[in-house]
């Protein structure tokens, strides 16, 4: 009886110790980022996520952490050093799952970054990249609304 057991423990220990490689065509490369964009070295973390149904799309909110302290804080209070991200993606039908939906092509990236000023008041720079290969968008119609917007968003809170 001792033989079987300590078969069977070895052969889930050894089958735990294998890779989670994704097969080949199961990476959604529509919602990746370019890598010339090096997103990961902002050092950024999810603070929230949105579905927005009328338009079908996904986006995330990244930020540091002062970006989420700030957040938890009072709203429209920020302090220099704070950089948010929000990333928007066109949703597409996931085909693993019936119904559901997943980030499809990447529409755009806003990065907001705080930097300290003389007077006090953190000067805020806003920038807006869109599609695939983040081009720098020069239109900055809105751009005082998108700065209100992503500092009035809250961190999701997990218990």
């Amino acid at each position: 009886m001792k033989a079987p057991t300590i078969a069977l423990g070895a052969l889930l220990a050894l089958s735990a110790c294998t890779q989670n490689q994704v097969p080949a065509g199961q990476l959604n490369e529509a919602a990746s980022l370019p890598p010339s964009f090096n997103f990961s070295k902002l050092g950024l973390r999810v603070l929230s996520t949105f579905v927005n149904r009328r338009q079908a799309t996904t986006a995330t909110l990244y930020g540091n952490d002062l970006a989420r302290q700030a957040a938890l804080g009072s709203p429209g209070a920020t302090q220099p050093g704070e950089v948010l991200a929000l990333l928007t993606w066109q949703q597409q039908p996931d085909p693993n799952w019936f119904g559901a939906r997943i980030p499809g092509a990447l529409q755009s990236l806003e990065l907001l970054r705080t930097r300290p000023a003389s007077a006090g008041q953190p000067v805020v720079s806003y920038q807006c990249f869109v599609g695939k290969n983040l081009v720098l968008k020069a239109d900055t119609l809105h751009q005082h609304a998108r700065i209100a917007y992503l500092l009035a968003q809250k961190p999701a809170v997990l218990p």
